[in-house]
């Protein structure tokens, strides 16, 4: 099925799915490299789905969102993007490089009355994994807080409920492990990268009689998904190099699935943390994922917390204004050595068309290209840069005109990129470049603005998106994503502790971290204390992401030099203890 067949209407692309003659082993087939995922918004309960496309292997999100895995012949990824934009699923990155206090989580932990550390909340992460031998994921007793993994990488042991890939792993198989002498025999998921076993000890680590370091919800109980790694055809239609981290929309969005019917089965709150992002999108929380932790996110006894990004110092965001009697704007972009390629993507507001042209370090130029001459290729005579420029001029879900500009072994050195506007009224556009993980660090626009770097899905409404800040000076971390979103609705929400914070690596090594992901970490703990006040304790049976976001945002603490809200705090520092002395005012 060329590209091009994607945007047929419903009925003919769904008489071509139920049409395919798939392998019965969907656990394979899901995980494959040969298998291409694709997001689709069908309005269908799983039971109508199997009845529809028989044989066909899918993942039921919710009542909007299915993946469905066809052969990657189907989809000629490098070359056209004559699709819906959301149908590719978008690659995520990891959001990394004394909190508690300074959040004045430790003194809600040590109130008398309140004596609150998360008791009968679930924390649950979706990231690199959980080193769950660490003496931080166990309670006084030496047995795991942890409630469950899904480890999306491993097929050989129990599917989760509902789900046709990755193996499950109990409590009960965990402390199974935990008291043999090999327990990764027993239970074979590990943390390689170390990222999510930090991120889960700040938010949910037990407390260490020794040096008196303690998490921020130490009676929580976790849930981690690792995700498996993007496949190569969507690293290779991105032109993400073939060894970068990164990881799928519809597997995070999956894990929110997974997350959101595990806290059912065990009647009890959920706090999801989320420590990743992308440039991709119109950064208004529009993709897939922002639908579904949207969705999430609105229901009582569930809380979604978002790092907010640490893009706004690394140049890979261009604002762009033609002026009233001109035709176009020139944007410069430098391109570092030995860079593997490149996406980005030029968002405009309706109904202003833009047009692109180019022009290479060697001189060479490509002429200018509008939506007229639909999706393009070009390959350059002096260099061996390949250049795709596709076109949608109306996005999925916002309405706008996006351009994507893709680049395989760009030459290094200064391009420059001629953005043409027809049938101006709003005259601006924006433009991304991925984020700093799928770069090497010279590549970025020579006159960038470190305002509208939020990464997705952090410019979603619902959830509670974090900024971090030093504690040592009070001063914002000169890398954290700044608001507002493109179309000037105000995030961050608040900011939180995210410079050298101490944590707990694999192998119960305490080390440092940098980067929101941490202040998001420090907030979803926080997040867990107001969910056991609230739900568990009977306070506020009803609360939810917006009634703790608002509860935040009350108790923040603000200084008398900034004017809040504004686009590098949101509504000023955590400050967890003035929240609960706000509380009687609600």
């Amino acid at each position: 099925m060329p590209l091009h067949e994607i945007r047929q209407p419903a009925y003919a692309i769904e008489r071509k799915l139920q049409g395919l003659a798939m392998a019965e082993n969907c656990r394979e087939i899901i995980i494959s490299e040969e298998s291409a995922d694709f997001i689709r918004r069908v309005n269908r309960g799983p039971e109508d789905l199997a009845r529809l496309y028989p044989g066909v292997c899918l993942q039921y999100i919710n009542d909007f969102y299915t993946v469905f895995y066809v052969p990657v012949s189907f989809l000629d990824a490098r070359e056209r993007t004559d699709f819906d934009y959301e149908s590719f699923p978008i690659l995520y990155t990891l959001l990394e490089n004394e909190g508690l206090e300074a959040g004045t989580i430790i003194q809600i932990q040590n109130q008398p009355v309140l004596q609150l550390k998360g008791s009968g909340v679930i924390l649950g992460f979706i990231d690199t994994g959980i080193d769950y031998t660490n003496d931080c994921f166990r309670d006084d007793a030496g047995n795991s807080r942890i409630l469950e993994i899904w480890d999306q990488t491993i097929q050989s042991g129990n599917l989760p409920v509902g789900l046709d890939y990755g193996s499950v792993y109990t409590r009960e198989e965990i402390n199974e492990a935990l008291g043999s002498g090999e327990p990764f025999s027993v239970v074979p998921s590990r943390d390689e990268i170390g990222h999510g076993t930090q991120i889960a000890s700040i938010a949910a680590g037990s407390p260490d009689e020794n040096t008196g370091w303690t998490g921020a919800a130490p009676l929580s109980d976790i849930a981690m998904v690792k995700l498996k790694p993007a496949k190569q055809y969507l690293k290779r239609y991105f032109m993400v190099a073939p060894d970068a981290e990164a990881y799928q929309e519809n597997d995070i969005m999956l894990g929110v699935r997974y997350l959101h019917e595990l806290a059912q089965r065990e009647k009890k709150p959920l706090v999801i943390c989320m420590n990743l992002g992308s440039n991709m999108g119109g950064h208004e929380g529009n993709t897939p994922l922002s639908s579904v932790i949207s969705t999430i996110g609105a229901k009582t006894g569930r809380c979604v917390v978002v790092a907010g990004g640490n893009e706004a110092n690394r140049g890979h965001h261009f604002y762009g204004r033609i002026m009233e009697g001109q035709d176009f704007q020139d944007v410069e972009l430098r391109v570092g050595e030995e860079e593997y390629g490149l996406t980005m993507e030029i968002w405009g507001t309706t109904p202003d068309e833009l047009s692109v042209a180019v022009t290479s370090p060697t001189g060479e130029e490509v002429p200018r290209t509008s939506i007229r001459n639909g999706n393009q290729k070009y390959s350059f005579l002096f260099e061996k840069t390949v250049l795709y420029i596709d076109f949608q001029l109306l996005g999925a879900r916002s309405g706008d005109q996006l351009i994507i500009i893709r680049m395989y072994a760009p030459t290094p050195g200064i391009w420059r990129l001629r953005v043409y506007g027809r049938n101006l009224i709003h005259r601006v556009y924006n433009i991304w470049l991925p984020t700093a993980d799928l770069l090497n660090a010279p590549t970025q626009f020579l006159s960038s603005n470190p305002d509208i770097t939020l990464t997705g899905p952090a410019n979603t409404e619902i959830p509670i998106t974090v900024a971090a800040y030093q504690v040592q000076n009070n001063s914002i971390y000169i890398n954290s994503s700044r608001g507002y979103t493109r179309r000037g609705r105000i995030k961050p929400d608040i900011a939180a502790p995210g410079v050298e914070v101490r944590t707990v690596a694999s192998g119960n090594r305490y080390t440092s971290m940098t980067g929101t992901s941490v202040s998001a970490a420090i907030v979803a703990g926080a997040a867990a204390l107001l969910m056991e006040w609230g739900i568990v304790r009977g306070n506020r049976p009803t609360m939810g992401t917006v009634d703790i976001k608002q509860l935040l945002i009350s108790g923040a603490r603000r200084s008398s030099t900034e004017l809040y809200p504004n686009r590098s705090w949101g509504y000023g520092m955590l400050d967890l203890y003035a929240t609960f002395m706000e509380l009687g005012r609600f």
